[in-house]
């Protein structure tokens, strides 16, 4: 059986596209595509095996969860949320899993996170836990897919799994879920971890971020599976957004760190934008994701039609020195 690899001097490139080949019929159905299972290979030291499917059944259909009893601690870490943070953003702030923060709160939509709204932030084995099964799959695909998969341990010994969905498909998507498990040597399942994709709309062609972090990952794990949980169309849901444009875009190191900075434009002809949120996405020269980090353009009040606003971004990254990156911005209609 193999041991951890000592990764904190060098990253795991892997490679991956994950597709289903069938096409929804009709806007606004939720759609998730079969589990397509694709194995990474974990020791780059050699040369990356042909990558084999695990064949799996249809996934069955799992009864919605009940409502998590959130978890308090006896000095528990509250965070207050702020404009323009997800809950996938104040996850990696705190370095917990996106599965933890959600079941200690109770949350089954992170969609639905409001200004204001208090948080516990899970500490100890809290951070660890994983609450699959969280969203009900449904048996109907489209075919979009997962790229640039890359699997990082940090300083402190976690084990991060960074990569992007894809909108192949003719339909906006929304509420886009990935599962990444650990096996062992053996076959047998160490570990498993959800996330949704960063940006809370991926246009046809466009592609957003995930990461999912392993806070104590099995010291026997030897190979990653990445699987498409779900996905639905966004159908009226599109309408809650302003179409942004992003111009004058620059990036490049800022010491330890990478700066993205630039301008967005609101070019709806007549709705205003009451926030905009920017996504920035770093890739090394093999297209793998090295990083990625949102945050909101600096807009008084609200982005009117036309109106432009500045944003700047610094985040860190694994690797050397990012060779390329890329920048998508979802402006959303005022809250009344």
């Amino acid at each position: 059986m193999k041991t951890m690899l000592d990764l904190k001097s060098r990253y795991i490139h892997l490679t991956l596209l994950v597709t289903a080949l069938t096409v929804l019929t009709a806007c606004g159905k939720v759609i998730t595509p079969q589990p397509t299972v694709v194995t990474l290979p974990a020791d780059t030291a050699t040369p990356a095996p042909t990558p084999t499917l695990r064949p799996t059944a249809t996934a069955p259909l799992i009864p919605p969860a009940a409502t998590a009893t959130p978890t308090i601690t006896p000095t528990p870490v509250i965070h207050i949320v702020q404009e323009g943070e997800t809950l996938l953003s104040i996850a990696y702030d705190y370095g917990v899993s996106l599965s933890a923060l959600q079941a200690v709160n109770g949350i089954e939509n992170p969609q639905f996170l409001q200004v204001g709204q208090r948080l516990i932030i899970p500490t100890g084995e809290e951070a660890s836990e994983t609450t699959p099964g969280l969203l009900l799959p449904t048996p109907t695909p489209l075919p979009f897919g997962v790229q640039g998969v890359a699997l990082y341990e940090t300083p402190v010994g976690s084990l991060e799994c960074l990569g992007e969905v894809v909108n192949t498909t003719a339909f906006t998507l929304t509420n886009v879920l990935v599962r990444v498990t650990l096996y062992d040597d053996a076959g047998a399942a160490l570990a498993a971890g959800d996330a949704f994709a960063a940006a809370d709309l991926i246009p046809p062609g466009r592609r957003s971020p995930f990461r999912i972090l392993f806070t104590v990952p099995p010291p026997a794990w030897s190979s990653p599976q990445v699987t498409i949980i779900r996905g639905e169309a966004a159908g009226a849901l599109a309408a809650s957004y302003v179409p942004i444009a992003v111009t004058e875009v620059e990036g490049q190191p800022s010491g330890s760190q990478f700066r993205v900075s630039g301008v967005v434009r609101n070019t709806s002809a007549e709705q205003a934008a009451g926030s905009v949120n920017v996504i920035v996405t770093t890739y090394d020269a093999q297209g793998l994701v090295t990083g990625f980090r949102q945050g909101t353009a600096e807009i008084e009040g609200t982005l009117a039609p036309g109106a432009t606003a500045p944003f700047t971004l610094l985040f860190n990254f694994h690797g050397d020195v990012p060779a390329d990156f890329n920048t998508i911005a979802l402006g959303r209609v005022p809250a009344e």
